[in-house]
């Protein structure tokens, strides 16, 4: 007996070759934003259900936008590129919601719940009105790009209280970075200077520097007492310098992974069929360890599990993140709920 159930059918429908799966999403995609009556033909009553969908609910439909999420391709991009943020689902609800007319204060993600906040600074207008203009138009995005697990909270940004002072601080911690990039340099170690060396403890009664000191530099007493000369000869409020050694090599490949762990995650966060749960990484002796872990009880279906890796793999072979990896041995996995690995790759 045939199944009533359209959904159950749509399913059956999803399971084509990757150019019918393209053809199919496009069409959906087109069909979202249509106002026009048209004449459907193959797959029409897809394209009309998504519609329903659309029309009748406040917010997309979470089995609808997880079928999307589905046929939608993996696409794993660097937050950086040529020294630019790319674009990324922040910055491009940013963008939107910019386009709409309103000031934004800041977009942002967090996990568990998957929540999307929208800071607005209103002005004139009314947080009633303005969810009135954005709701839909956010969640339409959302839905667009197979996003059906974020919760969207939209919230007046709170007014920043004035602190005395605050502009005093920030006027001294600029003069003791320069003091102290320039010395660093002065002794050969511009490229170390680069890295947020210095900063700034704020006491009752005067400020404490501190600096972090590469443990590889030989001349780090010489470089601290040129430094505290120099801020003496400036007569900077300062009363003392703290200094830290770290090992440079080590924190460079805990910040590359860093981005390259959040890029990885990033780019499944927020949509049901991978169910992203957390992100966890660690250099150790070398090696880099990323672990995406999941709230799956079981592995994926092995052609997603080729999806996966695939776009890991393309993504790895990028020129900036290749040139970011230099010789770094790594291990990429992903995590079912038990934390068995369902994914693992590695060089």
């Amino acid at each position: 007996m045939k199944s009533n159930d359209p959904f159950k059918e749509l399913e059956e429908q999803l399971k084509l070759t990757d150019e019918s799966k393209n053809h199919l999403r496009s069409k959906i995609m087109r069909t979202t934003h249509e106002k026009k009556r048209r004449y459907f033909k193959k797959y029409g009553w897809i394209a009309a259900a998504c519609i329903l969908f659309i029309v009748i609910s406040p917010f997309y439909s979470t089995t609808m936008a997880s079928i999307v999420a589905k046929v939608l391709p993996i696409t794993i991009t660097p937050q950086i590129l040529d020294g630019e943020p790319n674009p990324n689902l922040t910055s491009d609800l940013f963008t939107l919601i910019e386009k709409e007319g309103y000031t934004v204060n800041s977009v942002g993600t967090t996990p568990s719940p998957f929540t999307i906040e929208v800071s607005l600074v209103l002005g004139d207008s009314t947080l009633t009105q303005a969810k009135e203009d954005l709701v839909s138009k956010i969640t339409n995005y959302l839905y667009e790009n197979g996003y059906d697990e974020y919760k969207l909270k939209i919230v007046e940004a709170p007014e920043i209280p004035y602190r005395k002072g605050s502009g005093d601080s920030n006027k001294l911690y600029d003069n003791v970075r320069e003091i102290v990039k320039n010395v660093f340099a002065s002794y050969g170690y511009a490229e170390e200077a680069e890295y947020e060396l210095a900063g700034l403890k704020e006491t009752m009664f005067s400020n404490i520097v501190t600096i972090d000191m590469p443990d590889h530099i030989n001349e780090s007493e010489k470089i601290i007492a040129d430094i505290q000369k120099e801020i003496e000869s400036q007569d900077l409020d300062v009363k003392d310098i703290e200094v830290n050694t770290f090992n440079l090599k080590h924190r460079q490949q805990d910040g590359r992974w860093g981005n390259i762990s959040s890029d990885i995650y990033d780019a499944m966060a927020g949509k049901s069929t991978y169910q992203l749960k957390g992100l966890s990484y660690k250099v150790k002796k070398g090696h880099s360890y990323v672990w995406i872990k999941t709230n799956l009880d079981k592995p994926l279906p092995q052609e997603q599990i080729g999806e996966i890796e695939k776009a890991v793999q393309e993504y790895l072979t990028l020129p900036e993140i290749k040139e970011q990896i230099l010789n770094d041995d790594y291990t990429i996995e992903f995590l079912l709920r038990n934390g068995k690995s369902f994914v693992e790759i590695k060089n």
